[in-house]
């Protein structure tokens, strides 16, 4: 892909590395069951995760999230959400000003975005890389000596950055 996960990753080690007080709670979504499951990572991640757990209702298993959630900042990563993810049926919190948490998702489709955030202001789209910068990277990958051995090495390097057409994951 275009590197979605990757920033997201990225997201997730600068609030490992900052002195704060934030609970991380990184979560990968699925395309079934993504409430459950999201639910479960969330509750192995606080420490909620036992015996009595996989019997619980969605209901039950949101209240006892939100009941912990309800007093940390957290920071909860949703990496590859497909459709509108309910946080509140999940057990999450809102997250406000007030309470300092924060909710950052990934996705493909600009429609789930529009359906978890009406403030588009604080979407970032992940593009594919120009020729330039896909050219670029494969060089730092292969090793710039490596391409410059022979002048049919350099041309052929630039007909594969262009057959990955810009994206990183590809080169």
């Amino acid at each position: 892909g275009v590197g979605k996960t990757t920033l997201l990753n990225q997201i997730n080690n600068k609030f490992l590395d900052m002195p704060h007080d934030y609970h991380v709670i990184w979560t990968v979504a699925s395309q079934d069951r993504p409430i459950e499951k999201v639910q479960d990572q969330i509750a192995k991640r606080i420490g909620l995760l036992n015996e009595g757990w996989k019997s619980k209702s969605l209901d039950e298993k949101a209240g006892d999230i939100s009941s912990i959630l309800c007093t940390k900042k957290f920071a909860l990563l949703l990496d590859d959400i497909w459709e509108r993810f309910d946080l509140a049926r999940a057990g999450v919190p809102l997250p406000t000003q007030q309470n300092g948490s924060k909710v950052i998702f990934t996705t493909r489709r600009l429609d789930v975005c529009c359906q978890m955030q009406p403030n588009m202001d604080n979407n970032i789209k992940v593009k594919c890389l120009s020729p330039g910068e896909a050219l670029k990277l494969f060089e730092e990958k292969v090793g710039a000596e490596t391409l410059h051995t022979h002048p049919d090495i350099y041309k052929l390097s630039e007909e594969v950055a262009k057959e990955c057409a810009g994206l990183p994951l590809a080169l």
